[in-house]
Order: structure tokens, then C-alpha cells, then sequence
């Protein structure tokens, strides 16, 4: 704990205070303020510092179990139990946990893998909560009890590290971490448990599931902007998959401004999703490079942050007309991986490759945004070797999935001219297909790559970056530039980004 600064005007108020910080600056504060005078209460005023821990709002605890770990401590030497000293809550000796009280077991477990997951070793936090759970499971009904309370937010974070190594066990419980808060009036750990829960539904394409739990957490009647990137992130992939660009683009906009903390890596992925041109695609491929630099080895590891970090590169390359490489080799990592894989090769052309991998999910079982993507490009690589039997039967089934659960951004998957020849083939009358697998939010009166170069004057690229992006040199940039100034009658960059917002194209921020 670090050095104590001037204290309250009356040590008996550190309690108020921390309320105080809590609702003006938030629990970080509050947290901050009670390790300010940790050291000088801790041996001479015990139950003041507890009463000032208690004090913490539920969200200090999720975010550091160690308080948990500590304030526990404290019990102890307040009731006259163990009083050796807490120095750091995230460091202790797992034999000691042997024999010790069942919640302070709990505790140590959670707040090991909450630190395992912090270190990006998502395997490791998961097979911690494993274990955490199993010795809840174990124990006798008296002694899960007394630490009901307390569950709620171990059970959150555990369902975290869960989710993180994409363990199936994690839907189960964030609906368990959700009915126990409930249970014990804990509805902002309700809230955050139902959010991620209609995350783990969004994504993987049940909506219906999704807007369930949305209207769970709104059921809650409490709000908390620090842990709602999962609702936020959540509502903008729904609205992406009905093509409501607009709305996901406010959604989007917010969870930015509020922080996405541990889905930074969803927030990549549905950002790519959001993007219908080089611009957008440029913005996102600097964002998740930034991302990418504070996370080494991400783009290679397995779990939840991997997952997404591949997928939204691979949606950003091809945007800006690179096909990625080396992807076949990843492509054991997930059932994503090998649809990412499958699309890949049939853009390149390596139609028997693409239906090998793509074959696996297309199976009835897997979750449905893999399965109708998967179904899509086994269809398009089977249309192209003259399997049509095959491509019609397999993109009915796509088409039917898709209408069934809403998914329109899985028509993305495959080119629009793929799209149309399997809608021949099949007969079907999909015109959502159509409409959306062309989408591109362009001005009818400039070509493709003018729509682009203005897309890009709208950031804040330089010159020479813009031309980096659109591969081209900077004095053909300037060419092409010139053209464009031309046809908007504008005769600044300034200029045309102000015809560009008329016209309605989206304000871009660059990431940082």
C-alpha cells in the first residue's frame, strides 16, 4: 500500500469519504482512498478501515478481487482470528490455502485468475476458475451460506475468465452469476452478468437470445457507463446484422467514449463489421494495430481476444484489397479460424481447400453466424467447381438460417457476385441478400476509388498515409485527388470534407 497522505478531518469520517469518492469520481477513487491510509489504520483503527472498505461499491470488488482477499483479512483480525498482515492481495502462497476459511480459498482463486487473464493467459485463468468452482460445488450447504453475498461477484469473475478461453461453461454462468445477484439484491452485478451474457448470444448469432438479456439488464433499473461496453457492443452488432448502419454507428460511438476495457478485441471485430469502405477499414486496421502492440502474441493465441483479433484483420484486409497469408496454419484455433480460413482460399481460388475447411461447421450444432457463413462459402466454392447440386442445396440452407435469426451480415462473407449466381442457381427471391452483400455507402456520382479517397480525406490521414492505404503512389494520389476536387466543384481538402458530411458519410475518429 502506498504512504498515507494528510488524513480526513476526522479519521471517523474515511467511511463518508469513500461514499463520497465513489459517487463523484467513481470506485477507482474509492479504492484509491482506502489504500491511501491502508498502512495507518490497518494495525491501529482495524474496524475503521473495514467499515471504510464496506464501503466500496460492488464494481471496486469485480475489478479487484484482491479487495476481497483484504477486506476478509480484516474480518479476521477484527473477530480476534489470524492477524498476519495482507500486503499485496494478488500475491500469496497456494499452500496457505490449505485448511484456510472456505470464501478466503474462494477469494484467492478468483483473484488468480483474474490476474491470469490481466497477463492475457487465458487458458490458465479459465482452468483457475475451474477449480474455484469445483471446490464451490464441494462444499456443504453451511458453509456456502454465510458467503452467499460474496458469490455474485466471484461467479462474475470466474464467468469471465470462462468466457475469455471460450469455454462453453461461460453462458451457464453468467445465468448463474445473474440469478445469484438477483437473489441477493446485487442488481449491478445483475446488469453486468445479463450484458455479457447478450454479448455471448450477439455474437454468436442468436438475436433472439441477445435481446433477451438487453432487456434483462435494462430490467435492473440501474446503469453504470463504466461496465456497459458489452450492452453497447452488443446493440451495435444487432443492428449491423439488420443493416441499421446508422444506429450501430451511435452505439459504437458511445462505447467508445465510455471505454470498452477487456472487449477491446470484440469492439475491433464489430468495428470491422461496421466498415463498408477503405477508410472505415483503414481507421480499424490503426486501431487494432494499437491494440495488437499492447497484447504481444494476440494474434496467434486461442480464446475470446484472438478470436476477434483475427477475424477483424482478415475483414479489414480484404476491404483494402490484401488477401492475409499463412491463415491455414491458425486455422485449427477455432471454428472461426477455419471459416476465416475457407474464405480466404476461395477468394484465392482454391476452391477444394475452401470447401475442406469450410465442410466442419457446416454441420447442424454449431452456433449460427459460423454455421451460415460456413454454408455460404462451401456453397460459392462448390458453385465455382460446377457442384451445383451441392451449392444450391447448401446455400438454401445458409439463406434460410440467415432469414431465420436475422444475420444479414453473413452475406458478406462471399462477394456479391458469388451472392448473385447461388441465388440463380437456387431460384430463391432473397433480396435482402442482394441488398446487402452490395453494400457500400457511396455517392452514386464518384467512382468506387473516389468514394474512397473522399472516405479517407475525412479521417485525419495525411496525404502520404492515404496513399500508403489506397497502395498507390502520392503523385497519382494528387492525380486522383485533383479529379475528385473537380467533380465536387471544391478546391480544398477542408471543402470536400464538408461536402462529404453533407452528404452524408459518417464522421471517423482515428483511434489512439
Amino acid at each position: 500500500m502506498s504512504n498515507p497522505p494528510e488524513m480526513p478531518p476526522s479519521a471517523l469520517s474515511l467511511p463518508d469519504a469513500v461514499r463520497r469518492a465513489s459517487m463523484r469520481d467513481g470506485w477507482s477513487a474509492a479504492a484509491a482512498l482506502v489504500e491511501q491510509h491502508w498502512d495507518a489504520l490497518a494495525a491501529t483503527e482495524p474496524s475503521l478501515l473495514l467499515a471504510a472498505v464496506k464501503a466500496l461499491p460492488g464494481e471496486a470488488f469485480m475489478r479487484n478481487p484482491g479487495m476481497l482477499i483484504a477486506a476478509n483479512h480484516l474480518e479476521h483480525v477484527v473477530i480476534g482470528g489470524r492477524s498476519a498482515r495482507v500486503h499485496a492481495a494478488m500475491e500469496h502462497d497456494q499452500a496457505s490455502l490449505v485448511g484456510s476459511a472456505p470464501l478466503d480459498q474462494l477469494i484467492a482463486l478468483t483473484s488468480d485468475s483474474a490476474a491470469a487473464r490481466t497477463q492475457d493467459d487465458s487458458a490458465r485463468a479459465a482452468d483457475i476458475a475451474e477449480r474455484a468452482l469445483t471446490e464451490l460445488d464441494g462444499m456443504p450447504a453451511i458453509d456456502v451460506a454465510p458467503i452467499a453475498k460474496s458469490l455474485a461477484h466471484l461467479r462474475m469473475q470466474w464467468a469471465r475468465s470462462l468466457d475469455a478461453a471460450d469455454s462453453p461453461r461461460a453462458r451457464v454462468e453468467y445465468e448463474r452469476t445473474y440469478e445469484v445477484a438477483l437473489a441477493t439484491e446485487q442488481l449491478r452485478v445483475a446488469r453486468r452478468a445479463s450484458s455479457h451474457a447478450a454479448w455471448l448470444h450477439a455474437e454468436r448469432g442468436r438475436l433472439s437470445e441477445a435481446a433477451r438479456w438487453l432487456a434483462r439488464a435494462a430490467a435492473t433499473g440501474v446503469t453504470d457507463a463504466r461496465y456497459d461496453a458489452a450492452l453497447h457492443l452488443t446493440a451495435a452488432l444487432m443492428r449491423i446484422d439488420g443493416d441499421d448502419l446508422a444506429g450501430a454507428k451511435a452505439f459504437l460511438d458511445t462505447a467508445d467514449e465510455t471505454g470498452v476495457g477487456e472487449y477491446w478485441a470484440a469492439a475491433c471485430w464489430v468495428h470491422s463489421l461496421y466498415a463498408h469502405n477503405v477508410a472505415d477499414a483503414a481507421v480499424t486496421e490503426t486501431r487494432l494495430a494499437n491494440h495488437v502492440q499492447e497484447h504481444p502474441g494476440v494474434l496467434e493465441a486461442p480464446g475470446f481476444d484472438g478470436r476477434f483479433v483475427r477475424a477483424c484483420r482478415v475483414r479489414v484486409l480484404l476491404l483494402r484489397g490484401r488477401t492475409p497469408e499463412n491463415l491455414d496454419t491458425l486455422a485449427g484455433l477455432s471454428p472461426s479460424d477455419q471459416v476465416i480460413a475457407a474464405a480466404v482460399a476461395h477468394l484465392e481460388r482454391r476452391e477444394h481447400d475452401a470447401m475442406r475447411l469450410s465442410e466442419p461447421v457446416t454441420e447442424n450444432g454449431v452456433e449460427p453466424r459460423l454455421q451460415s457463413n460456413a454454408l455460404l462459402i462451401h456453397a460459392a466454392a462448390a458453385a465455382a467447381l460446377g457442384y451445383t447440386d451441392t451449392a444450391t442445396h447448401n446455400f438454401v440452407r445458409a439463406d434460410a438460417l440467415i432469414q431465420h435469426a436475422g444475420l444479414h451480415t453473413g452475406y458478406e462473407t462471399i462477394a456479391p457476385a458469388d451472392l448473385k449466381r447461388l441465388i440463380e442457381l437456387s431460384g430463391i427471391q432473397t433480396q435482402a441478400a442482394i441488398r446487402i452483400g452490395s453494400a457500400r455507402r457511396d455517392l452514386p456520382d464518384l467512382t468506387p476509388r473516389e468514394n474512397d479517397i473522399l472516405a479517407l480525406l475525412t479521417t485525419e490521414l495525411s496525404a502520404g498515409d492515404i496513399a500508403t492505404t489506397l497502395f498507390v503512389s502520392p503523385n497519382t494520389l494528387k492525380t486522383m485527388t485533383r479529379r475528385l476536387y473537380r467533380k465536387l466543384q471544391v478546391t480544398s481538402r477542408q471543402q470536400a470534407v464538408d461536402y462529404a458530411h453533407r452528404a452524408g458519410f459518417p464522421n471517423r475518429k482515428n483511434p489512439s
